[in-house]
C-alpha cells in the first residue's frame, strides 16, 4: 500500500494482526518471539491460528527456573498506516504491552500458569522462501524470583493444542471486548507473576480483573451517561440542569469505573463464577461453593481489597501464606479456628479462602466471560481511526 489507510489503532497490536490480514493487506514479513514460563508445555507440536502459529519449543523449566516453552511466529500483514491521532487524548486502547506480550497474557489466563515474553528472536522478508534471521538484539529473558513452598501453585505442565482455538476466539471479538479481554489477562498474568513474592499485589490484581470486565459488562447495552441516569438519577438531573447533555456525558464517563462498582463485581462473580475444582481438599478445608455461601467469602475478599487501597490496612496474614494440603489437593481456605499474629488475630470466618482459591474463581469467571462474547461483524474499509 502506497498510501496510508485510516485503521482503528485504538486496539490491541495483537488483534488488529488479524484485522489487517481481514482487511486485505498483503504480507511485508514475519516475526517469531519467545514466552517464558515455569511451567513446560505439552502435546503437539503446532497450533494455527492465523495470522499466528503457537510451537511447543519443547524448554524444561527446572528447579524453578524459567524456559521458552512457546513459540510464536506471526504473519506480519502491517499496513502503512499513519502515526495515533494527537488532536485529542485517546486512551480507549492503551494496554501498555507488546504484541508479544498481549498473547503471552491471553495464553496465561487460558493455561492457568506464568507466561511472559522475552521479545522476538527471529525477523523473516516477504520472500516467500526466506528461512528468517535470528537476532537476540531486543530480546530479554523475563525476570522472576521462585520459592521453595509457592503461595499460588500453577500447573507443571500446559497443553498447546487448545491455545488456537482461545485465540481464534479473541481474534474473532469485536475491537472494544478485545481491549478489555488483555486488560482483564494482564491483571491475571500479573498477579501469577507475583504470587510468591507479593501475595497482596497479587490479591488486588485479581480483584481488578474481574472489575475490568464488570465494567465491560454494565456499559455492553447503555452509554455512560445512560448509566449515570439509571444508578445516580439526582446527580445526573442536577449535571444536566448545570451544564446540558454534553457535561452529563463528561462527568459520566469519569464517574463510570465507580458507579455501583460492588455491586457490579458481585453480579459479575455471580454470573461467570465457575463450577468447583474436579478435586477437592477434605470438607473442613473447603470453601462453601453454594452462592450464598460463596458470596459471602467473595464480598469479605473485596473488602479487605478495598481497606488495602484506600486505608493501607494488609490483607490477613494467613491469606498470604502457601496453602497446606488436607487429602487429595491443596486447601481452599486456612483449616484453623484462629490464627494470631504479631499484635493481631483473626478468626476462622475472617479467612474465608487461600490466594489460589480466588485466582481459580477469577480465572473462571474470565474464561467463562470470553466464551459468552459473541464474534464480532466485520467493519468497513475506511472505518474512522478514532474509533
Amino acid at each position: 500500500m502506497s498510501e496510508p489507510e485510516e485503521f482503528n489503532v485504538s486496539a490491541p497490536w495483537s488483534w488488529n494482526a488479524r484485522h489487517f490480514v481481514d482487511r486485505g493487506c498483503p504480507r511485508i514479513g514475519g516475526s517469531e518471539y519467545l514466552l517464558y514460563s515455569d511451567s513446560g508445555a505439552t502435546g503437539g507440536l503446532e497450533a494455527a491460528c492465523p495470522p499466528y502459529v503457537l510451537t511447543n519449543c519443547l524448554g524444561q523449566p527446572e528447579n524453578g527456573r524459567l524456559a521458552p516453552v512457546v513459540a510464536v511466529y506471526l504473519d506480519d500483514h502491517s499496513p502503512v498506516f499513519d502515526v495515533q491521532p494527537m488532536d485529542k487524548t485517546d486512551t480507549e486502547g492503551w494496554l501498555n504491552l507488546s504484541l508479544d506480550d498481549e498473547i503471552a497474557c491471553l495464553i496465561s489466563l487460558v493455561a492457568g500458569v506464568r507466561l511472559r515474553s522475552g521479545g522476538p528472536v527471529r525477523s523473516f522478508t516477504a520472500e516467500p522462501d526466506d528461512r528468517g534471521s535470528p537476532g537476540f538484539y531486543a530480546h530479554r529473558v523475563p525476570d522472576w524470583t521462585a520459592v521453595a513452598h509457592p503461595i499460588y501453585p500453577t500447573p507443571q505442565q500446559f497443553p498447546v493444542e487448545p491455545l488456537a482455538d482461545w485465540m481464534n476466539r479473541y481474534l474473532a471479538l469485536g475491537r472494544e471486548d478485545a481491549v478489555t479481554l488483555v486488560r482483564a489477562a494482564r491483571q491475571f498474568r500479573d498477579a501469577l507473576w507475583v504470587a510468591d513474592t507479593d501475595p497482596e499485589l497479587a490479591w488486588l490484581l485479581l480483584v481488578s480483573a474481574v472489575e475490568v470486565i464488570a465494567g465491560r459488562e454494565a456499559l455492553k447495552d447503555v452509554a455512560p451517561a445512560e448509566l449515570l441516569r439509571q444508578e445516580m438519577p439526582a446527580l445526573a438531573g442536577q449535571l444536566l440542569e448545570a451544564g446540558g447533555d454534553t457535561h452529563l456525558e463528561g462527568v459520566a464517563e469519569q464517574l463510570v469505573s465507580i458507579v455501583k462498582a460492588t455491586t457490579r463485581f458481585m453480579s459479575c462473580m455471580d454470573k461467570y463464577r465457575p463450577d468447583p475444582p474436579v478435586i477437592r481438599p477434605e470438607e473442613y478445608a473447603q470453601v462453601d461453593w453454594e452462592w450464598a455461601g460463596l458470596k459471602k467469602a467473595i464480598k469479605l475478599v473485596y473488602r479487605y481489597r478495598s481497606e488495602r487501597l484506600h486505608a493501607g490496612v494488609p490483607f490477613p496474614q494467613p491469606m498470604c501464606h502457601p496453602p497446606m494440603t488436607s487429602g487429595a489437593a491443596l486447601d481452599e481456605r486456612p483449616p484453623v479456628r484462629a490464627v494470631a499474629a504479631g499484635n493481631s488475630a483473626w478468626m476462622a470466618r475472617d479467612l474465608p479462602m487461600h490466594l489460589h482459591t480466588f485466582g481459580y474463581i477469577v480465572r473462571g469467571c474470565l474464561l467463562n466471560w470470553w466464551r459468552s462474547l459473541p464474534a464480532a461483524a466485520a467493519e468497513p474499509v475506511g472505518a474512522d481511526a478514532s474509533g
